[in-house]
């Protein structure tokens, strides 16, 4: 199996590029963070104040699947229900929990068994999939992301304060990098590739040319 990596800080296009990358090399492609975000999903609606035992054992229990680019639990898509407002002011405090982390990470790597994929987090490279063929550090300024993900929330017709998404990127940058386990920062061996100024089509286009000079070394 074939595993490309792409890691990266909130809002820098990681999903996007992900997509497409894989549809140009005909690869699946695994969106880990939705995962979470079904986890934070999951967890606002039990109105726990806190993780429990029989939480995470029911995050054990679900099933994660992949069709197209959509992230399935149990069979069903909640999609538009994962980009709430209300979920990203919370997923970063339940990707924090060791617990979580280690049964996504788990789930993570069954998933990718089933073909090449290209896969997308906040720690692919140094944490699930180590031994990737390449790694990626996707990145781009908190005033870009910010508008990436306003007009993402706008073309869904859900609720978007362009002020409250920066105040949110900015937290979660915050949370994502100093927290203890896996925290995101790019792997030794990661290309950083900074996409302020690029269309999506010219990033795609970077980290393919980067997949075939790596290929033709591998094979040569």
């Amino acid at each position: 199996m074939i595993y490309i990596a792409i890691d990266g800080p909130a809002g820098s296009g990681k999903s996007s590029v992900a997509s497409g990358l894989a549809r140009k090399l005909g690869f699946r492609h695994l969106n880990t963070g939705n995962i979470y975000r079904m986890v934070a999903l999951l967890w606002l609606r039990s109105n726990q104040p806190d993780f429990s035992q029989d939480f995470f054992e029911m995050i054990k229990a679900k099933h994660f699947s992949v069709v197209d680019d959509a992230i399935l639990m149990d069979g069903e898509i909640h999609e538009d229900d994962l980009r709430t407002l209300e979920v990203g002011k919370v997923v970063s405090k339940v990707a924090e929990i060791p617990e979580i982390r280690e049964i996504i990470t788990d789930k993570s790597r069954e998933i990718v068994k089933s073909g090449n994929f290209v896969v997308e987090g906040r720690d692919i490279g140094t944490v699930v999939l180590p031994d990737a063929f390449l790694k990626i550090f996707l990145t781009a300024s908190v005033e870009e992301r910010a508008k990436r993900r306003y007009r993402e929330l706008v073309s869904k017709n859900l609720e978007a304060n362009f002020e409250d998404i920066i105040d949110e990127i900015r937290q979660r940058d915050s949370i994502d990098s100093s927290r203890e386990v896996a925290p995101l920062k790019p792997a030794a061996d990661a290309v950083l590739v900074l996409t302020d100024g690029l269309s999506l089509e010219e990033v795609i286009e970077k980290i393919y040319v980067l997949y075939t000079e790596r290929m033709k070394s591998v094979k040569d």
